[in-house]
């Protein structure tokens, strides 16, 4: 298996090629391998390159690796993953990205270096300059837009497939729109600041932003920033949140005084929109990854709040539930994550078919499990970040179907989404939002 030593790395082209390696080779989750590496690059500005070129990589890979492939004489080794790796960057930095020509050609060569593989020299240098020459033939007007086919290309065939049989004519725009770039938006907390002169702090910052228009109290900003950088954040006024995930606090109509669950919490984000939303909750927040559920306690006490924290699974409660029936439950079941693709373009190289028959199956369990915990007269909101019709409106049409005591309560009066006949699709990009689901269930 081919590795890069972090003491190898000096630039952002080699953490790129390291971060890009632990994603293929590995399965390694994207952000959060940027999160653990990108602070051995002490400058900003390499750190951004480093993220660019590796969210470009995952974007695009289905696009550019049957390019590579036309360029090379014979394949390339599996032992020589790191080679392939090395030419898709330097692919990428000459489409997509605003680097000279010579720049990107001469510094994806020097990357060979720290593989100690300089015979591929000769190689790299030859099939990079080969694919300038194919790009200057081309008629295309700006080399960076991807065509119409490649909109299709760029997911690997099992996605692709799954989405054109779910959504027919509304396909192409939803593949289209996982290709983009998401906006950076975030959730102002209403309770302490108005939206409007949260957005005036922001221009007083040099911020560009505008309010959303459907969701009240989320902000678009032009360009993505450090949270440090933003008013206010480290008093919890906003959180980073897309607005399609800040439904959920909503959805599920708290009361003061209430047992609200959120099944599932980290990284946390709902739990807190939840206890901000309405006071006084008795909140409970479970997940069974030890290390995420930290981040939900962070976030909890950048607002000075607190919540009882179990670190267990939300679908063996028998090991954690104390007795008290919930008056709200939210589960926001884990998913194939398929409306969020825009954001973790590493989607596409980490999740395979058989993965998705292994998650409908664990939610199914959640939800039979969880409605046991909710008392009668209880509302929980069920939610996904997929597009995938078989862990949404199918599940909980066959929950409804089987549960005998379970109704929907239609979402037939909200300006969002799609009404499916089970609940309420967002698609991917549609009024600038991440590809969600909700259903709401009430105990009868």
């Amino acid at each position: 298996m081919n590795s890069l030593a972090a003491e190898s790395v000096h630039s952002s082209r080699q953490m790129a090629l390291r971060i890009c390696l632990l994603v293929v080779q590995q399965g390694r989750s994207l952000s959060r391998e940027l999160e653990v590496q990108l602070s051995n690059l002490p400058d900003a500005r390499e750190r951004s390159f480093c993220t660019e070129l590796c969210y470009g990589l995952c974007r695009y890979y289905y696009v550019l690796k049957p390019q590579l492939n036309a360029l090379l004489q014979k394949p390339i080794k599996s032992r020589d993953t790191d080679i392939q790796i090395i030419l898709l960057l330097g692919l990428y930095q000459i489409r997509f990205m605003r680097v000279e020509d010579h720049a990107a050609v001469n510094e994806t060569v020097k990357l060979l270096r720290v593989t100690k593989k300089a015979w591929a020299k000769g190689l790299v240098n030859a099939v990079l300059r080969s694919f300038l020459r194919h790009l200057q033939q081309q008629a295309q007007t700006d080399k960076a837009q991807l065509t119409r086919q490649e909109q299709f290309e760029a997911y690997p065939e099992w996605i692709r497939s799954r989405i054109q049989t779910d959504w027919g004519d509304r396909a192409f725009d939803l593949l289209q729109a996982g290709n983009q770039r998401a906006a950076m938006v975030l959730r102002v907390n209403i309770n302490t600041i108005s939206r409007q002169a949260y957005l005036r702090r922001l221009t007083e910052g040099s911020i560009p932003a505008r309010a959303h228009p459907l969701i009240t109290q989320a902000v678009v900003l032009d360009r993505p920033v450090d949270v440090e950088q933003l008013p206010g954040f480290e008093q919890a006024l906003v959180s980073v949140q897309d607005p399609a995930a800040q439904l959920a606090a909503g959805l599920l109509e708290c009361k003061p005084g209430m047992n609200v669950l959120d099944a599932c919490a980290a990284p946390g984000g709902k739990t807190l929109h939840i206890m901000q939303s309405c006071e006084n909750v008795q909140m409970t927040a479970v997940d069974k990854d030890e290390l995420r559920l930290k981040r939900v306690a962070q976030n909890l006490s950048r607002a000075g709040l607190a919540a009882k924290l179990v670190c267990a699974d939300a679908n063996e409660p028998d090991s954690w539930f104390d007795g008290v029936f919930f008056d709200r439950i939210l589960l926001d079941a884990p998913c194939s994550a398929s409306g969020i693709i825009r954001r973790h373009p590493d989607i596409r190289l980490l999740r395979q078919p058989r993965d998705l028959e292994k998650l409908v199956e664990l939610q199914r369990q959640l939800i039979v499990s969880l409605w046991r915990l909710l008392r009668p007269g209880g509302r929980m909101v069920y939610s996904t970040c997929s597009v995938f019709k078989v862990e949404n409106e199918d599940q909980v049409a066959n929950f409804l179907h089987t549960q005998q005591d379970c109704v929907e309560d239609p979402l037939n009066t909200v300006q969002w989404g799609i009404q499916r006949p089970v609940g309420r699709q967002i698609l991917t990009g549609l009024n600038d939002m991440d590809g969600f689901y909700y259903a709401c269930l009430v105990k009868a």
